[in-house]
């Protein structure tokens, strides 16, 4: 999942996000994600607005293509997701070997809540501990 569509999801659960918002989400180099962001205006997917009246900030949301436009990448994240729990709960991987494939989206994975994380415990407590 490239970064555009990462922002696009955060987007569509996260409605009018400030950029601060959006890059402790998505755990990306803020410059990647300004620029992404510029790009998804300029696309007509995105729009930054002023929010407030005393407490005034820019906050991001989605035009109403933008908002198709994610709940596609959504769903297909969701799929995602789903797979990678069966693969899991099946026995076909270990938690401590998350094809490279979904190392990537992980992180949106938990922000979103698409992912148990009781489900890969094992990953946690195993990353803890190599370091």
């Amino acid at each position: 999942m490239n970064l555009r569509e990462k922002i696009l999801v955060y987007l569509y659960r996260n409605r009018e996000s400030t950029l601060d918002e959006i890059v402790e989400a998505l755990r990306e180099d803020r410059y990647e994600i300004e620029a992404t962001l510029r790009y998804l205006e300029k696309d007509g997917l995105v729009i930054k607005r002023n929010k407030g009246l005393i407490f005034k900030k820019v906050v991001y949301d989605l035009t109403a293509s933008g908002f198709e436009e994610a709940k596609k990448s959504y769903e297909s994240l969701q799929q995602k997701a789903e797979q990678l729990q069966n693969m899991i709960r099946n026995g076909q991987i270990d938690p401590t070997q998350i094809p490279e494939e979904y190392i990537d989206i992980l992180p949106l994975l938990f922000m979103l809540s698409l992912l148990d994380m009781l489900l890969i415990g094992d990953l946690i407590t195993f990353d803890m501990f190599s370091q």
